[in-house]
């Protein structure tokens, strides 16, 4: 019995999974169904070979697995926190807004006194 090389299958995976949600970013407005199977086959890849779909490609809504699209999702900002509603399910997706942290604070001081 040959041995898996399970390395490999997940650098495949992120690959197949950044391919297929790269392909639904670029038909979302021309066929949407097709669009949310793109997201469906990238997810099922993800769990299956248990690898995170990468946060700048999360962009589709996880109940209902649709891609954002202007027209099918709301975005409101409040209280140190960005909604995003979803307009085919209505799930609501809630990101927090961090504030700079003091050393961040200090350093871009530091570097303005450079300046």
């Amino acid at each position: 019995m040959l041995k898996r090389e399970k390395k490999l299958e997940r650098e495949i995976a992120e690959r197949r999974i950044r391919k297929l949600l790269e392909l639904a970013e670029k038909t979302k407005l021309e066929n949407y169904e097709l669009a949310k199977r793109y997201v469906e086959l990238a997810r099922k890849i993800a769990m299956k070979y248990r690898v995170k779909i990468p946060k700048e490609l999360r962009t589709f809504c996880r109940k209902c697995h649709y891609p954002y699209r202007h027209d099918r999702v709301r975005v409101r900002v409040r209280k140190r926190r960005v909604i995003v509603t979803c307009l085919n399910c209505g799930y609501v997706r809630r990101f927090p807004i961090s504030k700079r942290s003091k050393s961040r604070f200090l350093l871009d001081r530091k570097v303005e006194e450079l300046k």
